[in-house]
């Protein structure tokens, strides 16, 4: 079930919540990172095939790859052979340590490499003032053995997954990856569901094509990068309507001369009201995007 158990400092407490057969996840709580949680705010998992194991995101530190390569042991004595992270930010990315330390090889959108390497030392720094040097020790950004640009299958044993590579939409290098036996598609952040969607590195156009994509694609349930399990296009729809809103206001306002700070002055409208953390993150938002404007001009005022 969907869902964060509390825990004590160092310990996640992962347990795996099989989803479909061979298909386990560890849910991540809808909250800001805190000492509280360790930072454990997104969704990650794995795929047990005949002969090995595919680890999908490896979580916000090394203690939580670490405890992720336990759980796993925990289900199966098969072999992790791979471990396939969505995209470079920190919530997915920073325990991959855990796995390349161990010989598994960890793969990464050719476009997601360079941003975990220039970008992890501040980040990494961040998050220990935000939740405790007590979960960050030990961490390091990584980097991943190996980077795709397109789509690539894996043969985890009688379990066939495919990997595919979307770029420049949520982050320069985001994948997703499909298990076809069950029809389980782990979307990381290019999908976010009753929260919203965050923007630090996103070009929303591109995002809201490769979410049409998705909506396209035939699978039976979805894992989202944060939020509940899916199981229909609604939270996908939801999520582009969240986007066009937020990027539809933000160029608008920055064309009629508005501040950052003015712009934030608007109702939000009512379907995005109740996503989780929803003042946070839309403050967030409009700040990011604002300093991208300020850079390289708005897209136009679509109201």
């Amino acid at each position: 079930m969907w869902g964060v158990p509390a825990f004590a400092v160092g310990d996640y407490l992962l347990e795996p919540d099989q989803v479909a057969p061979g298909i386990y996840v560890f849910w991540g709580a809808q909250e800001p990172q805190t000492p509280d949680n360790g930072a454990r705010i997104a969704n990650d998992g794995f795929i047990v095939g005949d002969d090995t194991v595919l680890i999908i995101d490896s979580g916000p530190n090394r203690r939580y790859g670490d405890q992720m390569f336990e759980a796993v042991a925990s289900v199966t004595d098969r072999p992790i052979r791979h471990a396939a992270i969505t995209h470079h930010h920190f919530d997915h990315a920073f325990g991959l340590t855990a796995f390349s330390q161990r010989g598994i090889e960890v793969v990464m959108h050719a476009g997601a490499a360079p941003y975990l390497a220039s970008e992890g030392a501040q980040i990494l720094g961040l998050m220990a003032e935000l939740i405790g040097p007590e979960w960050t020790a030990g961490t390091t950004s990584g980097a991943p053995a190996r980077t795709i640009t397109a789509s690539e299958k894996i043969d985890l044993g009688g379990r066939l997954v495919t990997i595919t590579a979307f770029g420049g939409g949520h982050t320069a290098g985001d994948m997703v990856i499909l298990d076809h036996a069950t029809g389980t598609l782990f979307a990381g952040d290019l999908v976010f569901n009753e929260r919203p969607s965050t923007v630090p590195h996103a070009d929303i156009d591109t995002w809201l094509g490769q979410l049409d994509v998705l909506i396209d694609w035939d699978w039976q349930r979805l894992i989202p990068g944060h939020g509940p399990l899916v199981t229909d296009a609604g939270p996908l729809r939801a999520a582009q309507a969240y986007l066009t809103f937020l990027q539809s206001h933000t160029a608008c306002s920055f064309r009629q001369g508005d501040s950052s700070v003015e712009a934030l002055m608007v109702d939000i409208p009512p379907q995005h009201q109740n996503l989780a953390m929803i003042d946070v993150e839309f403050q967030r938002a409009v700040f990011q995007l604002f300093r991208k404007y300020e850079a390289s001009g708005p897209p136009p005022c679509e109201r």
